[in-house]
């Protein structure tokens, strides 16, 4: 099976995970738009409490734009190298201003659900993420720290995705949000969280700098009991 460029076979994903490191170099050359919209639709697939999906995506592709956007990047080479970087960030108030709307009416088109459902969503979403953190009986989270989560994970789920059609990618949380955002025009109520470098690596790859065995890091039903 080959990627949309039809360059080479896809990687399966166990494979990616092996072979993955954070590319330190990018060559310039252009990620294909198929293989690129293949990357972003994976990561709009990603899981969503509440379907909430507070993620917005903002692809930088433009040189002049590149060369801006390394300087809020703390002047990372890889940031003007790559081809293409996507910015991943998470809407606090879209599900006030719509999302949530536009949810209810994709649930209906799906045949997800029924009205007395939809009338507890909006109820419980609004309770849940409209009340102060640490109110409503302890329950309500940290709405920034939430969507931070949930837009991380499709970050994640979009880098696999290069990594599986044959990418390199460097993800990337060095960065001064305040400046991003003044390069980029995104609105206040948007949060910066992460950045992806997208292409092919320039030179050698990383080595591998090892991992902590599961014995150091997992564990079984309480803290400290090793699960193996």
């Amino acid at each position: 099976m080959t990627h949309a460029s039809g360059a080479s076979p896809e990687k399966t994903l166990s494979q990616a995970i092996k072979e993955r490191r954070a590319t330190p170099s990018f060559l310039p050359d252009a990620v294909p738009e198929n293989d690129l919209k293949k990357i972003l639709e994976a990561g709009l697939s990603a899981p969503s409490a509440y379907n909430l999906q507070p993620w917005r995506f903002l692809v930088v592709r433009n040189a002049e734009q590149r060369a801006r956007l390394r300087q809020a990047a703390m002047k990372q080479p890889k940031v003007e190298e790559a081809p293409v970087v996507v910015v991943a960030c998470a809407d606090l108030e879209g599900w006030r201003n719509g999302d949530l709307d536009e949810i209810i009416r994709l649930a209906q088109q799906h045949g997800y659900g029924d009205e007395a459902r939809y009338a507890s969503m909006r109820k419980n979403i609004a309770g849940f993420f409209g009340s102060t953190p640490g109110t409503a009986a302890g329950l309500a989270p940290d709405f920034a720290v939430w969507a931070n989560r949930q837009t991380m994970i499709a970050f994640t789920t979009m880098m696999w995705m290069a990594e599986v059609l044959g990418y390199d990618t460097a993800p990337m949380e060095g960065f001064y949000e305040d400046q991003i955002k003044a390069t980029l025009g995104i609105p206040s109520q948007v949060r910066v969280v992460a950045l992806l470098a997208i292409g092919h690596r320039k030179g050698e790859d990383k080595r591998f700098a090892g991992r902590f065995a599961m014995q150091h890091t997992v564990f079984a039903e309480n803290w400290g009991t090793r699960f193996l």
